[in-house]
């Protein structure tokens, strides 16, 4: 800093006097002499602040690096908006890949997030209301063929007939791929969900790597674990590190069921993390169904994403393999996404899916299989009769389509198994040489019977006679 200053507060006597003719009198410099020294403590002081103040701005604005935001301010945040890793905006689209630059490397997981204590594959938090369905309007049973039809009514006598064992809520639907034909029973009736709902987060982040963003193998072990295991905690780190915030990745799926008709379904939060005020997640057997339909079809994803996603919901882990698949032969390939859980009013138990097999044509044939009970009063009350029900709509199939496996009919022959029983004892019959034997017995006895008759003919004493 730089003043004007005066050096001893009044000129100097030698410039009070006049100047000597023809003399140019000096300049009093002690008005403009820079002094420097009389002020460093002071510029000292004022660049301490200055720096102090712009290390203070410095720590309030930065974020600190790989922090996780509070659960609080995540819930408050606008759910339309990524917070995480930079990346090109969503846009909303999934008809396919937007362009083909190098995906943005994906950021950690974050350090995982608080998890509920009580979490575990398959579930979800204590619903606080029955779950009721907002409209759907997918007609049952409408174009379904007489023979479909009889299968539904066989569904139905033996959901009628478990319903009057014990109190359970059940619906199926079931589509024949070949002809289009969907049957269903409760079809329309909105149910609670456990993990199921759980296959849409998988669809979600799917639509993202198909539109160039995101990178799949940066999310392998959440999708495997979360989607194949069913464990609630790795699905949100899926949708964290696709989408930077798993609220986000669910409104994103919420979108996708929008725009594939899913009216009276309802994703509402990731299994465990619906927060304090929160909806039971619903589906349909009937709109579930009909999404099964579309996703093996390519009408949800390109080929190369169809394929991928129909790949990760077979990759399900083998202790959870008995519903759709627990009493269908090896030969049968399903791809599907269980859920189940306890909840206030009894078990959920659920399982959707796609089975596939090799028909006696030599092609695959398929047909879609969305089965959900509720209110169960055990949980093997739920998942037994699923698979119950499953084994029933393949003993149609299988048949129908030629099913050249090994996998034993139905009710089978209980009368065709003994028949080759009673056919076996006829053949040691050789019972016949021990009727020989018998024959040499009786008559032998008889000759004795004839000894006894010549003893009455030594009677003749007539030969005295002769004397006289």
């Amino acid at each position: 800093m730089i003043g004007l200053v005066k050096r001893g507060g009044r000129r100097s006597a030698d410039t009070q006097t006049p100047p000597e003719k023809g003399r140019v009198p000096e300049l009093d410099r002690s008005w403009v002499e820079v002094h420097t020294a009389d002020y460093r403590p002071l510029v000292l002081r004022c660049s301490l602040t200055f720096a102090a103040f712009s290390l203070a701005a410095v720590l309030l604005v930065a974020p600190t690096e790989g922090g996780s935001q509070p659960s609080s301010v995540a819930a408050l945040a606008p759910i339309e908006t990524p917070t995480a890793t930079p990346r090109a905006p969503y846009l909303g689209s999934i008809l396919g890949p937007t362009g083909t630059e190098t995906p943005t490397p994906a950021v950690a997981p974050l350090a995982p997030p608080s998890e509920p204590s009580n979490v575990s594959s398959g579930g979800d938090q204590v619903s606080a209301a029955p779950p009721r369905a907002s409209g759907g309007g997918i007609s049952e049973n409408a174009n379904a063929s007489p023979e479909l039809l009889a299968l539904k009514d066989q569904l139905a006598a033996e959901i009628a007939a478990y319903q009057a064992q014990g109190h359970i809520d059940v619906a199926v639907a079931v589509t024949d791929m070949q002809t289009n034909e969907t049957i269903s029973v409760g079809g329309n009736v909105a149910h609670r969900t456990g993990c199921t709902i759980m296959a849409f987060a998988l669809f979600a982040a799917v639509s993202e790597f198909q539109a160039g963003r995101g990178d799949p193998g940066a999310v392998s072990y959440s999708i495997r674990r979360g989607i194949g295991g069913s464990y609630p905690p790795e699905v949100r780190r899926l949708l964290d590190n696709v989408f930077g915030s798993y609220l986000t990745g669910t409104h994103r799926a919420r979108e996708l069921m929008s725009s594939w008709g899913m009216s009276a379904s309802l994703f509402d939060h990731v299994p465990y993390y619906g927060g304090s005020d929160y909806r039971p997640n619903i589906l349909t057997a009937l709109e579930m169904n009909d999404v099964l339909v579309r996703l093996y079809r390519g009408q949800l994803f390109d080929a190369q994403w169809t394929s991928y996603t129909l790949q990760k919901l077979t990759e399900i882990a083998s202790y959870l393999q008995y519903i759709l698949p627990g009493r269908l032969p090896s030969a049968a390939t399903v791809i599907h996404k269980i859920g189940f859980y306890v909840d206030y009013d009894g078990w959920v138990n659920n399982d959707v899916g796609i089975v596939k097999f090799t028909g006696g044509d030599g092609a695959t044939k398929t047909y879609a299989i969305s089965y959900f009970s509720q209110q169960a009063r055990t949980e093997y009350q739920g998942y037994s009769f699923g698979a119950k029900l499953s084994r029933v709509v393949w003993d149609y199939m299988a048949p129908k389509y030629g099913y050249a496996g090994s996998a034993p009919p139905p009710p089978p022959p209980p009368t065709t198994v003994p028949a080759p029983e009673p056919s076996a004892t006829p053949m040691p019959a050789p019972t016949g040489t021990p009727a020989l034997t018998p024959s040499p017995p009786t008559p032998v006895p008889t000759i004795p019977s004839t000894s006894p008759t010549a003893s009455p003919q030594p009677t003749p004493t007539p030969a005295p006679s002769l004397t006289p």
